[in-house]
């Protein structure tokens, strides 16, 4: 995963992720309460891949925030969260037929 600096409007720092042609912007707001006082209100991305076992093991293994462990749900989807560290939650998952269209 490729980490991205961009200055935004010259005032606030934007860090972006980029893996492949997935990129993610993450802000900064330090004028507003937290994301992680907001609990699940704080779901900002739900990104889908047909290897969310991997990238499991990859975030584990990077010392990221797992919420939740890759989990079937009974809608079709293996499903595992992670924070960011404002507390923001993306949610990755795995259609349990491949990946949705």
């Amino acid at each position: 995963m490729q980490l991205l600096l961009q200055r935004s409007f010259g005032v606030r720092c934007r860090v972006g992720l980029i893996r492949d042609k997935v990129r993610v912007m993450l802000g900064r707001c330090t004028d507003i309460l937290p994301a992680s006082k907001i609990g699940d209100h704080s779901y900002f991305g739900f990104i889908a891949t047909n290897a969310v076992n991997d990238l499991h093991l990859e975030f584990e293994k990077n010392g990221a925030q797992i919420l939740s462990c890759p989990t079937d749900k009974p809608w079709g989807w293996r499903e595992m969260a992670v924070a960011t560290p404002e507390g923001h939650r993306i949610m990755f998952a795995e259609w349990l037929g491949g990946i949705s269209n």
